[in-house]
């Protein structure tokens, strides 16, 4: 199909190819209205004279009219077939439009689904423990983050299985940890663990934190601050704090991500 410059060019052409056989055709027409008669054919009588100027009169309307037809029909033709191109450039233009923005609107859901594709794939190949110290029922936000779409979420109770265990990211779940009474072994003042809770959580991280190998990831899952996550000692470590499910989740799939690259850096 001819681009936009292309019919564009013919129209050109068409109009002057219009204009120049209208001009030829006027030439032929005036010459012929305008022959005069040969020296041997010219009456002498004034009844003749009128009678030739009348019928000079006749031929000059009769091809006068018979001008005017055929412009017209030279127009009517030349206006058709501009109109069939200018339909022709409209409608190859909002083809175009169409197909840039078509084109634009795919290429940005293509990209979107490539990086959610590839957020899914790291997710999908990465192991996790759920750590509960002193065991326990399990609880409700292990469910949440197995809903997330790991590999596989182990639920541990002891240091020990998680030491023998080839995971990526490990939660260790302080906030719902009982003590032998059964009351939560972490309590808070003002937002802050209390001195006694500091103490046994530091206990806690630096168990799994011997246990684990370089390279993974601690989530700490804690309703309140704890004071150890900002010790010097952490700062070169990879340990993110939750302290609700929904940052709970969301940093457990934060740390897939983490324990790739730091994979890919010890390799």
């Amino acid at each position: 199909m001819p681009n936009r410059l292309e019919t564009q060019t013919t129209t050109v052409w068409k109009a002057l190819s219009l204009g120049l056989l209208i001009v030829a055709i006027a030439a032929v027409i005036i010459a012929a209205v305008s022959l005069t008669p040969v020296a041997g054919d010219v009456p002498s009588t004034e009844a003749a004279v009128l009678q030739k100027q009348l019928e000079f009169i006749l031929k000059t309307n009769s091809a006068f009219l018979g001008f005017l037809g055929i412009i017209g029909a030279l127009l009517t033709w030349f206006f058709k077939n501009n109109l069939q191109d200018a339909k022709v450039v409209a409608a190859q233009m909002v083809r175009e439009e169409m197909d840039s923005h078509i084109k634009a609107r795919v290429e940005e859901e293509f990209r979107y689904w490539e990086m959610s594709a590839k957020t899914e794939r790291v997710i999908g190949q990465t192991l996790v423990d759920y750590y509960l110290p002193g065991g326990g029922a399990v609880p409700e936000e292990l469910h949440l983050v197995k809903q997330r779409g790991f590999r596989q979420v182990s639920f541990c109770d002891r240091a020990e299985q998680i030491r023998r265990s080839e995971a990526d990211v490990v939660i260790v779940d302080l906030q719902n940890a009982k003590g032998a009474d059964g009351s939560a072994q972490v309590v808070t003042d003002k937002g802050k663990l209390t001195a006694e809770s500091e103490q046994w959580a530091q206990r806690q991280i630096d168990t799994v934190r011997a246990v684990t190998g370089n390279g993974k990831v601690l989530v700490v899952y804690v309703r309140g601050t704890v004071a150890h996550l900002n010790s010097a000692e952490l700062q070169q470590e990879y340990v993110l704090a939750a302290n609700n499910q929904v940052t709970l989740v969301g940093h457990a799939g934060n740390g897939a991500y983490v324990a790739l690259g730091a994979r890919r850096k010890q390799q």
